[in-house]
């Protein structure tokens, strides 16, 4: 029996889901928001259309998770424990960050807030590094070399843009992250996020064709 490229049921999660976390920004005044100074993570706090976001980040996650499991049996992450164990950590970050929210600006510092912002240190280091680790295993595999490159790309430009949030984090002021102004760059972090998970579902659907050459052994 063919194995699919891809889940179906993952594009159907997806397609809406994106489409509401854009919708959003496309709002009178972006839902009370400014996408150029405030994170995301403002939205279920002080947003009217924070249930929406909330909904859409949790259903975008459902099909990550989905496309996730397919690639560990039959596409891109089989026999790749380390690579599994990092989009795991994506995940259940995410997962994490969405379920816990951030603190309050101005406000005391809470159990919950700890947890979100643990939640959002992992996810920002989880995907480039998964990125990382696929690129330098396939980086001379001339079979793979596109994908290989590609997500090598978004490891290099993702970290790039986490690199004012360590910043901020290691100056160890209360609140310093909501106040940093860095709204625009978590964008494009989770934009590249997206575009790291397409490039993935790509690469994984090839690989799970019958006659498509195996992806190298770690190297």
């Amino acid at each position: 029996m063919e194995t699919e490229p891809y889940p179906k049921q993952a594009l159907y999660l997806a397609a809406p889901a994106l489409a509401a976390l854009a919708g959003v920004h496309l709002l009178p005044d972006a839902g009370g928001v400014d996408p150029v100074r405030e994170l995301m993570s403002e939205y279920p706090v002080r947003s009217d259309v924070g249930t929406l976001y909330t909904l859409a980040l949790l259903v975008a996650n459902v099909a990550v998770m989905i496309l996730g499991v397919h690639w560990v049996r039959h596409g891109i992450l089989r026999s790749r424990p380390g690579a599994a164990v990092l989009l795991a950590a994506w995940c259940l970050s995410l997962l994490g960050l969405t379920v816990f929210l951030k603190d309050p600006a101005g406000s005391d510092g809470t159990l919950t807030g700890a947890v979100h912002m643990v939640c959002t240190v992992v996810n920002f280091a989880a995907m480039p590094a998964l990125c990382a680790l696929l690129w330098w295993q396939h980086r001379r595999d001339a079979r793979w070399r596109a994908p290989a490159t590609a997500v090598g790309v978004v490891a290099v430009l993702t970290a790039a843009c986490v690199v004012p949030f360590a910043v901020v984090l290691a100056s160890g002021e209360p609140g310093a992250l909501s106040s940093a102004s860095l709204g625009l760059v978590e964008r494009v972090v989770v934009g590249l996020d997206v575009v790291a998970v397409v490039v993935l579902a790509g690469w994984s659907g090839r690989a799970a064709r019958p006659d498509a050459p195996r992806p190298s052994s770690a190297r």
